[in-house]
């Protein structure tokens, strides 16, 4: 425990404390407790990089491809990560050559006595090549970012066709009725009169019955005219 005369003392420097109160200082009382910066910004926005830019370059991808899902969302983040750090490669890949050249230049003015700007440029890739991994590797690089963005838009399209209602199909017409429709079994066609046909007139001539012939009445004086 520590003795009343150590806490009276901590207590007095302390209140002697009020803080940094330089900008810098500020800044480093800030990261404290920070046990590593990984979640602290974002970590493929280098510090020469500028945010701001880079939120502008987001909003150019968000313009052009209209996500409106959070998985849409999330695949345009990749692609617009992909082609930020593509286009650092293009430029790292530049100072690379540049400040290989400025290295190789002495040598290569005495060796080639040439200040052609192209002999020093190939001087400067056959030295990356055969002294170090750094043009492979950048390459490969580039490779893997130019996949990942290709495969997250792929990926993006395909859930913007799901999205887009796909149209209905019109209905299939009925077949028209036959012109003569098959009397019902059992039913004679002088019963089934369709609809809008004329009916046939009467029959005018008159019933004709056929009878046995009526034998003549015989007279009651035909006895008186025989003999």
């Amino acid at each position: 425990m520590p003795s009343d005369l150590k806490s009276e003392t901590s207590r007095a420097n302390g209140a002697k404390s009020h803080g940094p109160t330089t900008a810098a200082g500020k800044e480093a009382s800030s990261r404290n407790s920070l046990k590593h910066g990984f979640t602290a910004r974002n970590t493929f926005i280098l510090h020469c990089e500028s945010p701001e830019e880079y939120q502008k370059f987001l909003a150019e991808h968000i313009a052009i491809h209209q996500p409106v899902t959070p998985p849409e969302k999330e695949l345009v983040d990749q692609m617009a990560i992909a082609r930020w750090r593509i286009r650092r490669f293009v430029a790292a890949e530049t100072d690379l050559f540049d400040s290989e050249m400025l290295r190789n230049r002495d040598k290569v003015e005495k060796d080639l006595a040439t200040t052609d700007s192209g002999v020093h440029l190939a001087m400067a890739i056959r030295s990356l090549a055969d002294e170090s991994r750094v043009l492979s590797l950048m390459s490969r690089y580039e490779s893997r970012l130019q996949r990942v963005h290709d495969k997250a838009y792929a990926a993006l399209r395909e859930l913007q066709k799901s999205r887009v209602p796909q149209p209905t199909p019109a209905p299939t017409p009925s077949p028209d009725p036959p012109d003569n429709p098959s009397v019902s079994a059992g039913a004679s066609c002088a019963d089934k009169i369709l609809p809008n046909e004329p009916t046939p007139p009467p029959d005018s001539s008159p019933d004709i019955h056929l009878c046995p012939p009526i034998p003549p009445a015989e007279s009651a004086n035909s006895e008186d005219y025989e003999g």
